[in-house]
């Protein structure tokens, strides 16, 4: 009988060490992922894709809008051109043709409105995407006797000095773009003309003396 219950304790001890070790061993093993991590881990990568979409789309309205980061003024203590009596410029005459005459912008022109001018045409021509002008390369031309409109004065811009003395001296313009100054009473509105033969692409804009914008029309069909 004594040795039957020295076995049955035995064994009772046997069965509990092992429990014991078991239970060890699936504690140490199986430890659980805290929940609020991984809701954290996934809020971060979410916010880091929000950031990464905002700042692809600030960048492309950066360069959409890459004209209008221009700011020019709109008047100034000069007058728009300088003129003699008869309306023509009184500096010397640079180039003719039959129906055209040609100034040099400086000493015509004032400063702060060829400002206005090429900030103006940059806008049309990234509408139509076409390269930015330069405010070095500026011709101012005089309709004569000869042409349509006698007397019109208009702007003349172009990308680089080389561009504007191979349009108005070789007549090669593949690209042109011009401002033709429209009176209308006291005021002058603009007239922005733009072409690019390769593409067979005319562009046509008014710009009021109050700033309004008319969309594809000339200043001339302007009330």
């Amino acid at each position: 009988m004594r040795i039957q219950k020295f076995y049955f304790l035995f064994l009772l001890l046997l069965v509990s060490a092992l429990l014991a070790c078991s239970e060890d061993k699936v504690e140490s093993k199986f430890k659980p992922i805290p929940l609020r991590n991984a809701q954290t881990e996934t809020s971060s990568s979410q916010a880091t894709d929000k950031k990464e979409e905002v700042a692809a789309d600030n960048n492309e309205d950066s360069q959409a809008l890459k004209s209008l980061k221009a700011r020019p003024p709109t008047s100034g203590k000069d007058p728009m051109l300088t003129l003699g009596k008869d309306k023509r410029p009184l500096t010397e005459l640079v180039h003719t043709n039959p129906k055209l005459d040609y100034y040099e912008c400086k000493g015509i022109v004032a400063d702060w409105f060829l400002e206005l001018l090429v900030a103006e045409t940059n806008y049309f021509s990234e509408l139509v995407e076409l390269p930015f002008v330069n405010f070095n390369a500026c011709i101012v031309s005089v309709g004569t006797d000869k042409s349509l409109m006698p007397g019109r004065i208009s702007v003349n811009l172009f990308t680089t000095p080389q561009e504007l003395k191979s349009c108005i001296k070789g007549n090669i313009c593949p690209v042109f773009r011009s401002i033709n100054l429209v009176e209308k009473g006291k005021a002058l509105r603009r007239s922005y003309f733009i072409s690019d033969i390769s593409r067979k692409l005319v562009n046509q804009n008014c710009v009021t003396e109050k700033g309004k914008l008319h969309k594809d029309i000339t200043c001339y069909e302007v009330e």
